[in-house]
């Protein structure tokens, strides 16, 4: 079993969305969406690096620059195999434990991160979270696994579906 206090957040983000497009961009006060949910998962007391990923489309470089800016590191990958992104996100920089958060939940509660990634260490299993069954209202969805069923997944899983939601199998 990995050791369990080395933890990486993933968050997923992206511009092309459907209903509001950019809306990670979209400002909140004086802060981007974006900008505001990764200062609130900075506060989890946890989480050693975030990283997030985001589509290697052009429509997403505005994106990239202002997570540049803002000193976060990025990852760029296939917009719809989410599941890829994920892995090769955390390939690239070598997370061995990960929390999954979607970059469309700006007010992610770092304590509720805090108290998932402490039930995900106090156990042996290698998925942990409070959507399964569903704990909290949306928004505050959180996931912790281990690399090793991530990987799993990403050279098992061959459902499209499956591959855009990332833990879905």
């Amino acid at each position: 079993m990995t050791k369990r206090t080395d933890i990486t957040a993933i968050v997923q983000a992206r511009m092309g969305s459907t209903r509001l497009p950019g809306k990670v961009l979209k400002q909140l006060g004086n802060v981007s969406l974006i900008e505001f949910l990764l200062q609130r998962l900075r506060q989890s007391k946890n989480i050693q690096k975030i990283i997030v990923a985001i589509p290697d489309l052009a429509k997403d470089d505005l994106l990239e620059k202002h997570l540049k800016e803002l000193g976060y590191d990025i990852f760029r990958g296939n917009e719809m195999d989410v599941l890829s992104r994920y892995f090769h996100a955390a390939t690239q920089f070598k997370a061995k434990n990960i929390v999954r958060v979607t970059g469309d939940c700006p007010l992610i509660d770092p304590g509720i991160v805090d108290l998932v990634i402490h039930k995900f260490r106090e156990s042996s299993d290698d998925y942990t979270s409070n959507v399964c069954p569903p704990t909290f209202p949306d928004g505050l969805d959180v996931e912790v696994f281990t690399f090793s069923a991530l990987e799993k997944a990403h050279f098992e899983v061959v459902e499209k579906t499956q591959r855009e939601h990332v833990t879905s199998y």
